[in-house]
């Protein structure tokens, strides 16, 4: 048998496509395959379309699943998957109708209610729910509240679909084969959801404890695929090439964790490998053989070098370049930090209009209230949000009466205030589709995102940029740094499929910065040190365009 990198990748590839295990988790690093693996097995599964289910939780690769497998199998986020079976269940509902709405935001309504109704301070719901100790008296409250809002939130639709499925497991669907993505960055409810599934249905579990970003977010927690590693319960496979990152960002990778493993940090992380494959990425690496790191002098909105720096960059990215990002549907340039530093960045940008404005315009709820009144008149939610944006102790008088009568919430706002809503919300339904279709050409995409480290995950460019890297951001305190800030950097560099650009600062605006001490743990040899001042900028100027 042939020792070729090829052989290595097809024999990491066939393992899992022949082993004959219910219950598979795949260790896989950033840009390793998955997708590629998920279409192999869904290719050779049995049954139909509709046998065959695809989760994850983040919504960028959702959309790229979609694309890649869609025609194989059905492809959701982990909470539209439970809202299609609260949608399509009427026992899982428990109390919602068949027309519930998902409104982004009950959950701060509800916790609202209950101080006006308990007379205490809200619980926590979802974080209770997240971590699966919610208890009942509290979470009996939130699901009437959610009912008669006929609504629900993100989370609790995962937490109602999660307790009915394990109060009735002959409702817990079966599979052909289940599909999971992203798993180190699962929370316990949604770690519970994909057990039940499991009971019923072969399954595959894909994830990367190095790259759990969530946990300060929602809830999640790295342990659950780290159990699940040293269960037994589940055969275990590794996918070991990265056919995303060139070869310099590969070094950079296992220059870290070499250095966090030697400083007794990541502790209990899953041993993986993390390879360069040369046969797809040869070029690129000679192309772009090092990172380039940018110490600038100064930064500040009227010495903004990193958006200058950037929009140079970008200016000088090749067609051909263009033309790949365009066909893959990815951005052209990836920027990534902390907020100090993206406004001052996308600033510069839109200025040069290499970036379209953000759209600043986000629907209050007063609009969202009179939206869904517009279309449902008697709707207690519609009239909720309406109520939210009243004084407080009339909204809370009405919450009151209707819950002591158990009336609709229509009942209790008084009707002169009522006509006056109901006939703003029908003059907004006349308006509202020219709007939204000048939303729509507002909103367009760019071939430029800038985002946080936890917004770049599900994305990939070919150009991507890291700023801020400070002592003090990342890590926020060099004398006691954390494992998600370890994680942190490492999805950062490994978004990059061309070339990574890493941007630090001497001075912002007037406060001095020292480089971050991560920066240290990357061999400089991997560095092209590129350093930014006023005479630079003087140098380009005088060398002409480009």
């Amino acid at each position: 048998m042939s020792d070729s990198v090829e052989q290595q990748l097809w024999d990491a590839t066939q393992r899992i496509l022949d082993s004959q295990s219910q219950k598979k988790l795949v260790i896989a690093g950033p840009g390793t395959g998955k997708t590629f693996l998920f279409r192999k097995l869904l290719e050779t599964c049995p049954g139909s379309h509709d046998d065959r289910l695809v989760l994850t939780f983040i919504n960028n690769l959702k959309d790229d699943l979609e694309r890649s497998l869609g025609e194989l199998a059905s492809v959701y986020t982990l909470h539209a998957y439970c809202q299609r079976l609260l949608y399509r269940h009427a026992q899982l509902r428990d109390g919602l109708t068949s027309q519930f709405r998902c409104y982004p935001g009950l959950a701060s309504l509800i916790k609202q209610d209950w101080q006006w109704l308990e007379g205490s301070q809200a619980p926590e719901f979802i974080k209770k729910m997240r971590d699966l100790e919610c208890p009942d008296e509290q979470a009996g409250f939130y699901v009437r509240r959610a009912n008669y809002y006929d609504a629900v939130d993100f989370d609790d639709s995962v937490y109602r679909t999660y307790c009915q499925l394990r109060d009735q497991p002959e409702s817990i669907p079966d599979y052909e084969l289940v599909l999971v993505d992203e798993f180190q960055d699962f929370n316990a409810m949604e770690a519970g959801i994909i057990d039940l599934l499991a009971s019923r249905s072969s399954i595959v579990i894909a994830g990367d404890d190095d790259q759990a970003l969530y946990s300060q977010l929602r809830g999640a927690n790295w342990n659950y695929i780290r159990a699940h590693h040293q269960s037994g319960d589940f055969e275990v496979f590794e996918l070991p090439f990265s056919m995303r990152c060139p070869k310099v960002v590969v070094g950079a990778v296992n220059d870290i964790i070499d250095r966090a493993r030697a400083e007794s940090r990541l502790d209990g992380r899953v041993d993986k490998p993390y390879r360069y494959f040369e046969p797809l990425k040869g070029e690129v690496s000679r192309l772009y053989p090092n990172i380039e790191l940018v110490r600038t002098s100064v930064q500040r909105l009227n010495a903004n070098y990193f958006g200058r720096y950037i929009e140079h960059a970008i200016r000088n990215i090749s067609e051909a370049d263009i033309e790949e990002a365009t066909q893959n549907l990815e951005p052209l340039a990836l920027v990534i930090g902390p907020k100090p530093y993206l406004p001052q960045i996308e600033r510069h940008l839109v200025d040069a209009g290499l970036l379209l404005p953000a759209n600043e315009q986000k629907t209050s709820l007063w609009d969202d209230g009179l939206s869904i009144l517009s279309s449902d008149p008697e709707s207690n939610l519609g009239w909720r949000l309406i109520l939210a944006c009243e004084e407080e102790e009339f909204a809370a008088e009405c919450i009151q009466a209707a819950n002591e009568r158990g009336t609709p919430l229509l009942l209790v706002i008084p009707e002169e205030q009522r006509d006056a809503v109901l006939q703003e919300a029908a003059e907004m339904e006349a308006s509202q589709a020219v709007e939204e279709e000048a939303l729509d050409e507002a909103g367009g995409a760019s071939s430029i995102k800038l985002t946080s480290y936890e917004g770049s995950k599900g994305l990939s460019s070919q150009h991507v940029f890291v700023a801020g890297l400070h002592s003090g951001d990342l890590p926020r305190d060099p004398d006691d740094i954390r494992d998600i800030e370890i994680c942190r950097f490492l999805v950062g560099l490994t978004r990059t499929k061309k070339k990574c650009t890493l941007l630090l600062t001497r001075r912002f605006g007037q406060d001095l910065k020292n480089p971050s001490s991560f920066l240290e743990w990357i061999d400089e040899s991997r560095y092209d040190v590129v350093n930014v001042d006023a005479a630079y900028w003087k140098r380009l100027a005088q060398s002409g365009p480009n």
